[in-house]
């Protein structure tokens, strides 16, 4: 067989399972019309806007400094936290969930996350848990179910039920405008693959789902609720200084969008050889 005619410039940079970086404070920042990014190095949330209101995605750590980190970066957004309506949770693991109750007792946002994963994250005997603080010690107000949009206004969030890293982890596309440009998102909900090989394989039954469901929808942009997973800190300083003319670097287009994708295929197959040795 003939060689191609040109090789690869890129070299071999797999994606690491555990950050190797600080957790230090990202300045807010709007990605989309109406979605704006919250967080550090390491955990990220985002607030969507709607016409009834705000959705935050996520709710970062469980430590004591990501409140207020959360309710400065709405007030730097120029949004009112008193806006906020409800918080989807992607799955049961605190550096997600974070210090979601106090952000209802205090502004009246309901919590909702799925009842999988609300069972998961209160189950203390659980042998793949992972609650530095204990388990979780306060209710939702609701569930999130798979093919069931979450609607508020005029903004439906789908969701997708990606089981894997955790048992009910979730996934959301999220419909958003860039300039008035049309845009579809996704938020794979549950970046690390689990060391136990039963769940490793519903990892990767979910990633084929949930690729075959992006595929069909068009989606050609995506979000991660941890940044050093797809630079998104190097992209968040692109958009505070971008110019006329460079398209959004959260924009992938949607085969680019294939192409990100195919890194949580591949940190599974690696993961699931590592298991085997």
């Amino acid at each position: 067989m003939q060689e191609p005619f040109f090789r690869s410039w890129r070299k071999a940079n797999p994606h690491k399972m555990i950050p190797g970086q600080k957790d230090l404070l990202v300045p807010p920042t709007r990605i989309f019309d109406q979605l704006s990014f919250i967080g550090t190095t390491k955990y990220a949330c985002f607030v969507l806007e709607t016409t009834d209101g705000l959705i935050l995605l996520d709710c970062l750590n469980t430590g004591a400094q990501y409140v207020p980190l959360i309710e400065e970066g709405f007030a730097d957004l120029g949004l009112d936290i008193r806006d906020l309506k409800a918080i989807l949770i992607t799955h049961g693991h605190g550096d997600h969930y974070g210090r979601a109750d106090l952000l209802r007792e205090r502004y009246g946002a309901k919590i909702y996350m799925s009842e999988v994963d609300f069972k998961y994250a209160r189950d203390a005997n659980d042998p793949f848990s992972r609650f530095p603080d204990g388990p979780l010690p306060w209710a939702v107000d609701g569930y999130l179910e798979d093919g069931v949009p979450f609607c508020l206004g005029n903004t439906q969030v789908r969701i997708v039920s990606t089981p894997g890293h955790t048992p009910g982890c979730l996934s959301f596309l999220i419909p958003v405008t860039d300039e008035g440009r049309a845009h579809l998102l996704a938020l794979w909900g549950g970046t690390g693959v689990p060391g136990n090989p039963g769940r490793q394989k519903l990892y990767l039954e979910s990633w084929e789902r949930f690729a075959q469901i992006t595929e069909e929808l068009g989606v050609d942009g995506e979000l991660t609720n941890h940044p050093f997973v797809d630079q998104t800190v190097e992209r968040l300083a692109l958009l505070r200084t971008i110019v006329d003319g460079l398209p959004n670097p959260f924009v992938l287009g949607k085969e680019g969008y294939q192409y990100y994708e195919s890194m949580f295929r591949d940190m599974c197959l690696r993961r699931m050889a590592e298991t085997k040795m």
